[in-house]
């Protein structure tokens, strides 16, 4: 009786302990868009984005890549709402500050889509809080 006691009590403590880590910071490989989201963001992309970044994100000139490795290592490390943010209030250029939040959320799916992030069940969010709680990395942990 003593032993399934303790065993008991042992498993108990043990899933009391688990529940108390931290959970991992969810990535842009997570699935973090909708592919329905990514596809609304490729019709706005390419009306408000296109001109300057290309049509396949590939930059112009002077203007960067919003797809590719130079994209990707740009951005390791930061959160999503950075990059939200930098597109939010700089972009398109002259005309800053034009696209709603949430035109601006279809248009980071569809970069991520692009940057071959998986999709997943819920849109991106357009809000900030949530979005700073999401990592870009250029590579899946495993």
């Amino acid at each position: 009786m003593k032993i399934k006691l303790t065993i008991a009590l042992a498993a108990t403590t043990l899933v009391f302990q688990l529940k108390l880590l931290p959970k991992a910071a969810p990535t842009v490989w997570d699935g973090i868009y909708t592919p329905d989201q990514a596809k609304r963001g490729e019709a706005l992309y390419a009306k408000e984005c296109a001109g300057c970044h290309g049509e396949t994100l590939e930059g112009v000139g002077q203007t960067p890549a919003l797809a590719g490795d130079d994209f990707k290592s740009n951005w390791n490390g930061h959160n999503v709402d950075d990059l939200f943010e930098k597109i939010q209030t700089t972009m398109p250029a002259g005309a800053a500050g034009k696209l709603k939040r949430a035109e601006t959320a279809t248009i980071v799916a569809f970069m991520f889509k692009t940057n071959g992030y998986p999709a997943g069940a819920k849109d991106l969010p357009s809000d900030s809080e949530p979005l700073e709680a999401i990592r870009i990395e250029t590579a899946k942990n495993k």
